[in-house]
């Protein structure tokens, strides 16, 4: 198991597939922010706005367009990459193999999505988010989104310049799982981690949680540690991070999930402000890097900690009391490292399995 896993972590050999340029990843990295704004526009739509009875509004235009840019970029790169008695699939650029699948699977699953919405009308809240045609969509654009960084994955030795679009791939893939997992994460729905009572005429009081919202608290920022960090750790694996990367990469999703829900809840922003610079702090003084185990394990199990413990204090501050008592909002911040530094070692195991199996004489 581990050496079939290793290969995902593995240099690729050299290929027929011709490598993209700083340029081109830029250019792709442009449609994907389209495309990915377009995803965002749409969920504030859902989210705020009542009665969407129709396919054909303002904000699906901007999600379709991006991605009508998207697959006309990467076929036009495929097209200059192809030569006479080749095959297309040789063609497309190194690492673009699973963006270039994207581009299929987010075009059935607009056609799926349109049929759908036809025979069921347009979805609100959570059933919007488990619709299949929308899961297809969220897997496509994932997909096409991670190209950069999956083109930088088969290019390691590149410059600190030209992995700019790299970090900010992996950045925009993990705000497609955030935004399909949006009821499960605590920027966009602060009422996760409190319980409210509500007497008439008053205002609501925070209240001692059941067990079952403890554990869906749990769970949600379970979710949430994953879709911020792990395209984190995915890049520290490659790449020694400036501490601005990760500290950039957990504030703006954050912050996108709040502008989504209509600011709901704005004051939670200075809270993922002060989070993010402690996550930079912290890797400033850790200085994790991929030769050093130890010190990646460090940074990668203490992020989460450093980030949460800022939401918790806002929440307090904000609503003059947790709803949690000190060992469950302790135990959160406890369990979403060792979730993170769990992540970290099982991905330093393969990795260190994929190196093997590379220099065995053998292979």
């Amino acid at each position: 198991m581990d050496a079939t896993a290793a290969h995902a972590f593995a240099i690729p050999p050299v290929s027929v597939h011709r490598p993209t340029t700083a340029v081109e990843d830029v250019i792709t990295l442009v449609a994907g922010v389209w495309l990915l704004t377009g995803t965002y526009v749409d969920g504030w739509a859902h989210n705020n706005l009542r009665d969407l009875e129709t396919f054909f509004t303002p904000w699906h235009a901007i999600l379709y367009s991006g991605f009508a840019a998207c697959a006309l970029w990467i076929a036009a790169l495929t097209w200059r990459r192809h030569a006479p008695g080749t095959r297309w699939t040789e063609a497309i650029p190194a690492g673009y193999g699973a963006a270039a699948a994207g581009v299929v699977l987010f075009l059935i699953s607009g056609m799926a999505d349109f049929a759908w919405h036809s025979v069921f009308g347009i979805e609100q809240g959570l059933k919007a988010l488990f619709s299949p045609s929308h899961l297809g969509l969220a897997t496509g654009g994932f997909l096409i989104l991670g190209a950069p960084f999956s083109s930088a994955w088969h290019s390691p030795e590149r410059s600190w310049p030209r992995l700019i679009p790299a970090v900010a791939s992996a950045m925009l893939s993990g705000m497609v799982a955030a935004f399909i997992l949006q009821e499960f994460t605590v920027f966009a729905r602060h009422g996760l981690i409190q319980t409210y009572i509500s007497a008439p005429g008053a205002e609501p009081a925070v209240t001692v949680p059941t067990s079952s919202s403890i554990i869906v608290s749990l769970g949600s920022f379970f979710v949430s540690t994953a879709v911020l960090f792990v395209p984190v750790l995915l890049l520290s694996l490659r790449w020694r991070l400036h501490a601005a990367v990760p500290a950039a990469m957990v504030l703006l999703p954050s912050v996108a999930l709040q502008i989504m829900v209509a600011l709901r809840d704005a004051w939670l922003v200075p809270a993922a402000v002060a989070g993010a610079v402690l996550v930079g702090l912290l890797w400033a003084m850790v200085r994790p890097r991929p030769t050093s185990h130890a010190r990646l394990m460090i940074a990668t199990g203490l992020s989460p900690v450093v980030f949460w413990a800022p939401y918790f204090a806002g929440v307090a501050v904000h609503d003059g009391a947790l709803s949690f008592s000190p060992e469950i909002w302790g135990g959160t911040l406890a369990w979403t490292g060792l979730e993170m530094l769990a992540l970290a070692a099982l991905t330093l195991k393969i990795e260190a399995t994929a190196r093997t199996i590379q220099a065995s004489p053998t292979h």
